[in-house]
């Protein structure tokens, strides 16, 4: 997502990838950022489809790096989980109703 949000945001104009260096921005690299947060959202919603947590059984770093991610595709690109992907909403409703999730 981090390609994406580097290649459109205007205040990132020459600084598409980090570093000392400036690299120009690449908008064709946005809509690849977008076409693989939907893969995501696809491969994550078959994961959640058997599975209670990304791991497995139990809820772990694997879990928050996924709500980190579906959070930050939400607000970055403004990609929702898709009203289709059942699990993933059940998941997402869950994961970040913890009270870590807030903090």
């Amino acid at each position: 997502m981090m390609e994406g949000v580097r290649n459109a945001a205007a205040g990132l104009k020459g600084r598409a990838v980090s570093g000392p260096h400036g690299y120009k921005q690449i908008p064709e690299l946005v809509e690849r950022s977008k076409r693989r947060v939907a893969n995501f959202y696809d491969d994550l919603e078959a994961r959640l489809s058997s599975v209670p947590f990304v791991a497995g059984e139990f809820y772990t770093a694997a879990d928050i790096t996924a709500l980190v991610a579906v959070d930050f595709a939400m607000r970055a690109f403004a990609m929702p989980i898709p009203e289709q992907h059942v699990a993933v909403r059940r998941w997402y409703e869950r994961v970040s109703a913890r009270p870590s999730a807030a903090a």
